[in-house]
């Protein structure tokens, strides 16, 4: 761990276990910084973040054919953005359970045929079963208290030889590049905090989110566990950005 790191942890908060507690403490942050989400998504990765989604949408087979895509913790609507862009056609609905999230991603994709957003809860998905051949997620899986029910819960989501293609961050294997990338973080994000919202701590989530994460080596095993086929993990800056895809037998 770096010396900077260790100085800097004692400030953040222990991430909450339980979905209400979760939602308690980030329903508000994503209220706040959703008019400044896709700026910052943009800083913090240092404008590669396009290109890691653009990459994620490569890996749905066949864009081309009409397909019914679900996007979990929609955002403000880039996935359904970029496979739009990927002539990736046929109905596609975007989910998220932020108010303000979904105001900015019905603005950003206005005009767009067959592109609908909805309000709902990652624990609580409201669709039945076997209703997508394609479900999506960017930067959503941190935050639910039980992943591996989300992972069940999108299985069952998806109808047979349907994909499943998440975009987060992970954990790099080594250790002090790991608490480098949390440093990076947490300084970068503080500054940014108080630029944007006059409050240092705004991104601190992501950090904090991070240390309680089980990384992309225990997700990739627990879509295994689920069901999923023909896994592929693609880890982007030495692991610290991740895409895993998974194919429901």
């Amino acid at each position: 761990m770096t010396l900077g790191f260790r100085r800097f942890k004692f400030l953040l908060k222990k991430w909450p276990q339980s979905a209400l507690d979760i939602q308690a403490y980030m329903d508000p942050t994503f209220a706040t910084i959703a008019a400044k989400y896709d700026f910052m998504t943009r800083v913090l990765s240092s404008g590669q973040e396009q290109r890691w989604k653009a990459k994620a949408i490569r890996l749905v087979p066949e864009v081309g054919v009409r397909r019914r895509i679900l996007d979990l913790a929609s955002g403000t609507g880039d996935f359904p953005l970029h496979l739009r862009r990927a002539e990736c056609n046929g109905r596609i609905i975007g989910l998220d359970r932020n108010s303000k999230m979904l105001e900015l991603s019905r603005w950003k994709c206005a005009g767009k045929p067959q592109i609908r957003f909805v309000c709902g809860d990652l624990m609580e998905i409201p669709f039945k079963a076997h209703s997508f051949d394609v479900v999506t997620m960017g930067y959503g899986l941190r935050y639910v208290a039980d992943i591996r029910h989300t992972l069940k819960e999108v299985y069952l989501l998806l109808k047979r030889g349907g994909i499943f293609v998440c975009l987060d961050f992970g954990l790099p294997r080594n250790q002090f590049y790991r608490y480098l990338c949390f440093a990076y973080l947490i300084l970068l994000g503080t500054l940014w905090g108080w630029v944007l919202h006059r409050k240092g701590n705004t991104y601190w989530h992501i950090v904090e989110s991070l240390m309680a994460y089980p990384g992309q080596q225990a997700v990739s095993g627990w879509l295994e566990e689920t069901g999923f086929d023909k896994i592929q993990l693609h880890e982007q800056l030495g692991g610290i950005i991740v895409i895993l895809s998974g194919i429901r037998r």
